[in-house]
């Protein structure tokens, strides 16, 4: 065996891994001056030349890649395969190797030879290659039918902070195509007096300070949408001054003389169970109704889906041409994320400009979701979380913490094997349990996960 060849399996077996680059996954070709091309990895060697203009010949799946110097190298992109290997694609991996005396860039470092992972960022010249995983071949599918997303239904959305509501609503209103603009205001940021201004309008010389006349929210929404966030924060007399809106979708702006109809199509969003606030007697109970004669959703929070974590951060690799390690992920499933997608992007984020390269692993910098834990009791609205039930909760998250390993999650608790084994068949009851009350309480709601 000759020594290239000792060197390419030695560097294969190293090379093993759920982030190397194999056949199936994408490379992003950002050209010189050329629009962007999305290509998928299915053949066992491509060959980058140099030229005047971008051509790509399919059928040689050769590349030609625009540069102005007088470098003349030539590089491949070749499919090794482990001949011994039963699984397909398991360990094969794609290999780029320089033809001549230029080297290639390869995040930032110059090289001649190396194999390739998910989230390396290949520099030809003035050209850049981004390898990926495969795109999902998911559709998102709404919860209602197409027939009410056209309509003026109004629509009610209830969900924990960071669930999606905001996002929910834009998507609603771009599939409704209706004409007018979507509109956002969120209550909770203005002050009862300005409110009513911002929701209205009003008209020169209405109050002090008016100055000018003020179309208001809702005619800016006209034949769009307007969604109310934090419905939940309004005052009993903004309720009834509202209310007679969603009557017959007529107002008067403030200081105005005159009623003004306009079509809008209304989504409410709130952070809390309307229903208490109806209880603590701080909304009216006909205005209640009246926000829930539409469609209800309730968004699920981010704990209680696990699988949304993983489509989230498999979303933000594609959107951030980066790799996230799996095993980074199903930590990520351990955490209770009490500010759920926002939080998560929010950390992503800081990840992506802490870490070095295009690969995010588990580090120093997700310590901190671990202390987490301890303020879930917050995050209950109903009552407080017992002794005996944090007790079992942390043995859960530890038990994933340590990839489901009874002996190491026991030592790490300074606990028994058998002691932690009784503790988490009793996590699992009390969660059985759980969610048989929460089918049996909410059978009439819409539960949906963005």
């Amino acid at each position: 065996m000759s020594k290239c060849g000792r060197y390419l399996l030695k560097n294969l077996d190293l090379s093993i891994g759920l982030n190397g680059s194999r056949e199936g996954d994408e490379f992003q070709l950002e050209i010189f001056q050329e629009r962007r091309r999305r290509l998928t990895l299915n053949r066992t060697r491509y060959l980058f030349k140099y030229g005047k203009e971008f051509q790509f010949d399919t059928i040689k799946a050769e590349f030609v890649l625009p540069e102005f110097s007088l470098a003349q190298s030539e590089y491949e992109l070749v499919l090794v395969v482990d001949k011994t290997d039963n699984i397909q694609n398991h360990k094969s991996r794609y290999l780029m190797r320089s033809l001549g005396e230029q080297p290639f860039r390869l995040n930032g470092v110059y090289s001649f030879e190396s194999f390739l992972e998910r989230g390396d960022v290949l520099d030809l010249g003035f050209n850049r290659l981004h390898f990926t995983k495969p795109q999902s071949t998911e559709v998102s599918v709404f919860p209602i039918s197409t027939n009410i997303i056209k309509s003026s239904m109004s629509i009610l959305i209830e969900g924990e902070t960071g669930t999606g509501k905001t996002t929910l609503a834009k998507e609603i209103h771009e599939e409704s195509a209706r004409r007018g603009s979507f509109v956002h205001l969120n209550l909770a940021s203005f002050s009862s007096s300005l409110l009513e201004s911002e929701l209205f309008g009003h008209v020169k010389g209405a109050f002090t300070g008016a100055i000018v006349a003020k179309k208001g929210a809702i005619l800016e929404a006209h034949r769009g949408t307007l969604f109310l966030d934090e419905i939940d924060s309004i005052s009993i007399d903004l309720q009834t001054k509202l209310l007679l809106f969603l009557d017959n979708n007529t107002f008067r702006a403030v200081g105005g003389e005159s009623a003004v109809t306009a079509d809008v199509r209304l989504i409410f969003a709130s952070g809390t169970s309307l229903i208490k606030k109806v209880q603590e007697e701080k909304m009216r109970k006909d205005f209640y109704f009246r926000l829930n004669s539409g469609i209800f959703l309730r968004l699920n929070s981010l704990k209680d889906n696990l699988q949304a974590i993983e489509k989230f951060c498999l979303d933000f690799e594609k959107l951030n041409m980066l790799s996230i390690d799996p095993q980074l992920i199903n930590f990520y499933k351990t955490c209770p994320w009490p500010g759920n997608f926002r939080q998560l992007k929010s950390h992503l984020e800081k990840k992506k400009i802490v870490s070095n390269g295009r690969r995010l692993k588990q580090d120093s910098t997700d310590d901190e979701l671990c202390t987490s834990f301890y303020f879930k009791m917050l995050e209950r609205d109903e009552e407080t979380q017992s002794l005996e039930e944090m007790k079992l909760q942390y043995c859960h998250d530890a038990f994933n913490r340590h990839e489901k390993n009874l002996f190491q999650t026991s030592k790490a608790l300074k606990i028994s094997y058998n002691t932690l084994k009784n503790y988490l068949d009793k996590f699992v009851e009390m969660k059985s349990a759980e969610e048989s009350c929460a089918k049996l309480r909410d059978n009439n709601i819409v539960y949906i996960n963005l």
